[in-house]
């Protein structure tokens, strides 16, 4: 079985078959807009930050166009074994590095740095797991059904079952104008819930028929002139994460498609 990097990487990649080729420039030239002269990518601040980073680096290998590999390697590099860095950044320091060629000893020390981290959370497994490239997790992850939409999406894709439960409850957050709400409690979608929604039930094999055509007009309408994507419609400002969920989403319903009515 693929690993999740492997079949995000997938499924935003099947974007392709939907954007236009001068969209797909414009994304391009946003996502290298975002990067700094130390090689790393920035997010909403000025400073360059491993985890938009990862985002950058996928949006980039997801629409097929050159990776300024030496930058990002230089910026990696710097980090060392990320000793001092929290689980989510280590992560991404690991997902980055596993990019280039690494010794087994050099692997095998940052999953020693992962295992001084002791988050058991569903989302903790679920960072684990982007790391752990091909590690299962065996017991079902439990969350409750008002969980926020990113962790019951998690939920799905730790076990890799397809628990009924949990699968009605992430389309439970499903708004009739497109796209997925973040809580129970909150009515304006957002791209993070939707992209991660759509991936998991695609993954779970959950047919989308009926939400197809509102949540491709969602993600459309976070496209900004500047080539990336806002996060939910009130947002003023785009950057590479929600540039990778948007072409997430768009993926995941590309896929669906496909799925059940053939490429």
């Amino acid at each position: 079985m693929k690993t999740i990097p492997d079949r995000l990487l997938q499924s935003a990649a099947c974007s392709r078959r939907f954007l236009e080729a001068d969209s797909l420039i414009k994304i391009y030239r946003f996502i290298l807009s975002r990067q700094n002269p130390d090689g790393g990518f920035r997010g909403r601040g000025a400073e360059s930050d491993l985890y938009y980073t990862v985002f950058a680096v996928a949006g980039l290998k997801a629409i097929n166009y050159p990776i300024p590999v030496f930058k990002v390697w230089k910026y990696t590099r710097s980090f060392g074994m990320g000793k001092d860095l929290d689980l989510v950044h280590l992560v991404c320091l690991f997902r980055l590095r596993a990019a280039f060629s690494m010794l087994g000893i050099t692997r095998r020390r940052f999953l020693k740095q992962l295992e001084k981290h002791r988050d058991q959370s569903t989302y903790g497994l679920f960072l684990k797991l982007l790391a752990e490239e091909g590690l299962a997790q065996d017991d079902p992850v439990h969350v409750a059904p008002d969980a926020p939409t990113t962790q019951l999406a998690a939920a799905m894709l730790v076990t890799h079952r397809n628990a009924k439960a949990t699968a009605d409850a992430v389309m439970g957050r499903f708004v009739a104008s497109g796209g997925f709400v973040p809580t129970d409690g909150i009515a304006v979608p957002d791209l993070l819930s939707t992209a991660t929604a759509l991936f998991a039930l695609v993954d779970a094999g959950v047919k989308l028929d009926a939400i197809q055509q509102p949540c491709f007009k969602y993600a459309e309408s976070l496209w900004r002139d500047s080539g990336g994507f806002a996060g939910h419609a009130a947002d003023e400002f785009e950057d590479v994460e929600y540039t990778f969920y948007a072409l997430l989403t768009i993926g995941s319903l590309i896929q669906s498609m496909a799925k059940n009515y053939g490429s």
